[in-house]
């Protein structure tokens, strides 16, 4: 994991994908700082929905990307999710420590299952020499048949951003499948040889139509199998034994566990295309 270095009042920090500037170069050297109070406050400002609230909080702590000083939210928008969860767990770890006691609902007894999470031990995958955020490549297993009869089985993804996250925020908590699909949707580039007015028609039509293992390909492509901090984990629930998997949410990140669901009352995921079920409440 990419150490995290003080320096008066500052913690310089490398970006998983880093962000282009106008000119197309790529700064992954940032630099942050501790959250205040004004930061806190947005927790509870019900006026942001969760993508611009995590753009917001990002943006209050963010000193600088590379020769960028103090990006404001507009910038910060434009920034990977990838990157955004990576700061949002480094401007955790900074304010608050590396060690949080998060809760987990078991699926199969329903009881509270609770966990201390090191958080400077979480894998950090950076993107690696070659590898482009914008042309993913994804081979599906069984495809999509269109109305013509062709059946398309490869998809060119992009890595979501924080814009795409605003865009998908309003359908987050009433139906966060439908959520997930529309920013899937939002990050396909190519589906086959399906023209793009179709997909762009049709889109969410064609992501229900696929098989369950190939959305699943979509979605590891756009999660698990992307650069950035691996937040899938492994809880074990010694009430009944059962095994399963959830992602260390960003919800409530920064409100104890102990505080109850209404501390702050706000979901500020930014990865709503989870299909593991409800995360880790911290």
């Amino acid at each position: 994991m990419t150490a995290v270095a003080e320096r008066r009042q500052e913690y310089e920090l490398d970006l998983p994908v880093g962000l282009a500037d106008a000119g197309g170069e790529v700064h992954r050297r940032a630099a942050i700082r501790k959250m205040r109070g004004h930061e806190e406050a947005l927790l509870y400002d019900r006026a942001l929905g969760p993508g611009d609230l995590v753009s917001h909080i990002i943006a209050g702590t963010l000193l600088r990307v590379g020769s960028l000083e103090l990006p404001g939210p507009d910038v910060v928008a434009r920034m990977y999710s990838a990157d955004r969860n990576f700061l949002l767990l480094q401007i955790r770890r900074v304010t608050l420590g590396d060690e949080m006691t998060a809760g987990y609902t078991c699926p199969g007894c329903g009881s509270e299952v609770r966990t201390v999470e090191r958080l400077d031990e979480i894998p950090v995958r950076a993107l690696e020499e070659g590898e482009d955020p914008e042309a993913i490549e994804v081979e599906l297993e069984d495809g999509y048949t269109d109305r013509g009869g062709i059946k398309h089985t490869s998809a060119t993804l992009r890595l979501p951003r924080g814009e795409d996250e605003a865009f998908v925020s309003p359908s987050l908590e009433p139906d966060s499948m439908k959520a997930a699909d529309a920013l899937t949707l939002r990050c396909i580039r190519r589906f086959g040889t399906l023209p793009l007015a179709e997909l762009q028609a049709y889109g969410l039509r064609i992501l229900r139509e696929l098989s369950f293992g190939d959305r699943l390909r979509l979605q590891r492509a756009l999660n698990d199998d992307a650069p950035g901090a691996n937040l899938r984990r492994t809880i074990h629930c010694h009430g009944c034994g059962t095994r399963f998997e959830r992602l260390l949410d960003v919800t409530d990140f920064f409100v104890p566990y102990w505080a109850g669901p209404d501390a702050s009352g706000r979901r500020s995921s930014t990865s709503p295309t989870t299909s593991t079920g409800p995360g880790a409440r911290s």
